[in-house]
């Protein structure tokens, strides 16, 4: 027979988990929601379905039937979240709401230990009193959950002298040609949105405004700008939003190209006869790849010359100090995209961003996710396909798939991605650590970042994810080589 506690009668939130009622605490019960877009976090605890966007904040949503009733085979698709704390907000996906009711509370053994009940008025008139903190401690075993103040928000940092003497250019295509800006003078790259204002009579370069972050922002054809012919933006079309003389513009380009870092001695000045008065907008010409293939570096601070454009200034006078105090209260990621899904990465940590070669060394006995080896100057590089690695079936070839290059923690390897879609600046303070998960090397998404439409955006643990991609690499290749090995077609 169950026990009475002998506590007076208080308020619970009852819900249903296939055929059988459950309670909490409705002291700890924030709020009700319908079940919201959740976002998928490769490497996450088996219980955490994902998360979402509540109130500004990443909310992780644990799916209860996972902890509480494993073998249980929902029927149907859970109707609601419940917002409740343990330690810091949960959501927690259940099948049903049932009420919130008074009831008395017991306990009754089973096992070694003894399960509070609740009789209520309500449902099935017997409901299972759920110890949230317990559950969310077993769900996330060595979780981090209420404990992000203690966290390392990992920066990742240049390996060695050499690489730190690399001139970062962000590349791109107009009209047909590659051109460049420096990394530095980038604060973001993002797709053409179709709600582009015109101005009338602003010049054949401007296509018209669009808001960005709470003003407007300029955007200017750059083929036009540069005297080409400039037909309309196509769907591969991308902003860069460019800080020039001061000021912050969005120059349309047909393509986002490679995040290039080359050695010094890549990078030429521009010959003296094509730069009589100063008056070309080319600051360098720089040599990429064993075929010597030419990128015009453009001049942040003689692009604009000439032009009438009036831009939306960056918050201080002084440009130089501005770029100090945006790097400082921000970070930039290259985002790209894994099954669906986007996924940021910390620019410092991509080399460079690569299309997909035609056939790619095989590296015998490699593991499955290792899907070839690349020569990217003198230097061999396997290849990971970033869905196999994240627990889902490889891709289908396409155009859009690149191979970002990342190099962190004395590893270089190169992820075979869906897409690469643009480059972010984002505010540091809308970036916090993954929630609950476990403190694990193979942990590669260890932070989430909210974004301004109110998305959420996974930031990959660069370090995290090359050391157990080194591991796997490592172990395949210590054993002996087959004779056979050749070439196959990329994956």
């Amino acid at each position: 027979m169950p026990e009475a506690d002998g506590t007076r009668d208080r308020r619970y939130l009852v819900f249903t988990l296939g055929s059988d009622d459950f309670a909490l605490d409705a002291g700890i019960v924030r709020e009700l929601l319908r079940p919201p877009r959740l976002t998928r976090v490769p490497g996450a605890p088996a219980a955490l379905a994902g998360l979402t966007n509540l109130h500004g904040t990443a909310l992780p949503v644990l799916d209860l039937r996972r902890v509480v009733r494993p073998g249980l085979e929902p029927a149907t698709e859970p109707t609601r979240v419940v917002v409740a704390e343990a330690a810091e907000a949960v959501g927690l996906l259940v099948d049903r709401v049932v009420a919130f009711s008074a009831g008395a509370e017991s306990f009754e053994e089973e096992g070694p230990s003894k399960v509070r009940r609740l009789t209520i008025a309500a449902g099935s008139g017997q409901a299972r009193v759920l110890d949230l903190p317990a559950l969310v401690a077993e769900a996330f075993p060595r979780g981090r959950a209420g404990a992000s103040a203690g966290v390392r928000h990992e920066r990742v940092e240049v390996a060695n002298v050499a690489d730190a003497e690399r001139v970062a250019l962000v590349s791109f295509t107009a009209a047909g040609r590659s051109y460049a800006l420096p990394l530095e003078r980038v604060a973001e790259v993002l797709a053409l949105p179709p709600d582009v204002v015109p101005v009338p009579r602003a010049g054949a370069a401007a296509l018209g405004v669009i808001a960005l972050r709470g003003r407007v922002l300029p955007l200017l054809n750059l083929p036009a700008l540069l005297g080409l012919a400039a037909p309309l933006p196509g769907s591969e079309a991308r902003i860069v939003v460019a800080r020039l003389g001061g000021t912050e513009t969005g120059l349309v380009v047909d393509a986002l190209g490679p995040i290039l870092r080359l050695a010094p001695d890549a990078v030429d000045p521009v010959p003296s006869a094509l730069n009589r008065g100063g008056a070309t907008a080319v600051d360098a010409i720089c040599r990429v790849g064993a075929a010597g293939m030419l990128v015009s570096v453009l001049s942040a601070d003689r692009l604009l010359e000439g032009t009438s454009v009036t831009t939306s200034t960056v918050r201080s006078h002084n440009a130089k100090t501005s770029d100090v105090m945006a790097r400082d209260a921000t970070e930039q990621v290259v985002v790209f995209d894994v099954g669906g899904e986007s996924y940021g990465v910390a620019v410092g940590a991509v080399r460079e961003v690569l299309r997909v070669p035609e056939t790619m060394a095989r590296l015998p006995r490699s593991p499955d996710l290792v899907v070839g080896a690349i020569d990217v100057r003198g230097t061999v590089l396997a290849v990971v396909d970033q869905r196999r690695r994240f627990g889902l079936p490889p891709g289908q070839a396409s155009p859009r798939r690149r191979i970002v290059v990342l190099e962190a923690g004395g590893s270089v390897a190169g992820l075979l991605v869906d897409g690469v879609s643009r480059m972010l600046r984002l505010d540091a303070a809308a970036i916090r650590p993954t929630p609950g998960f476990p403190e694990d090397v193979e942990n590669a998404v260890d932070r989430v970042a909210t974004l301004d439409d109110g998305s959420l955006l996974p930031i990959v643990n660069a370090s995290a994810l090359l050391a157990g991609t080194d591991r796997s690499v490592r172990a395949s290749t210590k054993r002996p080589r087959r004779q056979d090995a050749g070439a196959e077609p990329a994956a």
